[in-house]
């Protein structure tokens, strides 16, 4: 039996997800089949809403397992009927491209294995036996440094969007000042700060090709913010 390794592909992670919340929306939805008797006001009404949630956070990892899988962002768009799901996709790369369980891949693909093995009987493994790294072990090393190319980029982007928080807290203070214009110190940060942003999206583009065109749609909106704030300061106010 082939063993898998702690951390997977951002491709089998993505299925590990999706398979992951499969299972707690069957899991939720069979609990509902039973008939309560005498059930409080609004009860059938909130699960049935909890499942509509979980149908959307279900079909959100859907999104991103076929996004790892290679399929781009204008045919998805024509399953979906939705143009942009940007957010879920960028949400997922700075989650580490990793399931979201708080397990190691092993361990979920088991517990997975074990769910799934009662809906197809024969089929001992239908979860792990899927999985890139048991189909083509020699993969893992491979994908172990394509992680590691973009890993200080992830940990540099962590930092400047925290620094963007600090910086907005401080831009919106600034709201009933009349002097604050382009070379105000706060305006100059944020321009710097989006200025930075943008250069990581940028250069995680082209660390993780798979995600360029959420990567080079969110360099795009901090560029232009940049060039926004320089020209016309914190409060719109034209430079003089």
């Amino acid at each position: 039996m082939t063993e898998i390794p702690d951390v997977l592909s951002p491709r089998d992670e993505a299925r590990l997800e999706l398979s992951s919340r499969a299972r707690m929306l069957a899991d939720r939805a069979a609990a509902l089949v039973p008939i309560v008797v005498d059930p409080k006001p609004g009860d059938l009404i909130t699960q049935a809403t909890t499942l509509q949630a979980l149908v959307q956070d279900l079909l959100s990892a859907a999104v991103v397992a076929e996004r790892e899988q290679g399929l781009t962002p204008a045919r998805i768009e024509e399953f979906t009927g939705r143009r942009t799901w940007n957010e879920a996709v960028l949400q997922w790369a700075r989650d580490g491209r990793r399931n979201r369980s708080g397990m190691p891949a092993p361990a979920l693909a088991e517990s997975l294995d074990a769910w799934a093995a009662e809906q197809t009987p024969g089929t001992p493994r239908p979860v792990t036996e899927g999985l890139d790294a048991t189909r083509f072990p020699g993969s893992v090393q491979y994908e172990a440094h394509q992680r590691a190319r973009a890993e200080d980029l992830h940990t540099a982007l962590a930092k400047a969007v925290q620094e963007r928080a600090d910086v907005w807290e401080d831009l919106n203070a600034l709201a009933d000042d009349d002097d604050a214009g382009v070379d105000h110190p706060v305006n100059v940060r944020v321009v710097a700060v989006c200025r930075n942003l943008a250069e990581i999206y940028r250069d995680l583009a082209l660390a993780e090709p798979a995600f360029s065109h959420e990567y080079e749609a969110e360099a795009h909106t901090f560029s232009r913010a940049a060039d926004r704030f320089a020209e016309h300061g914190p409060l719109g106010y034209p430079a003089e």
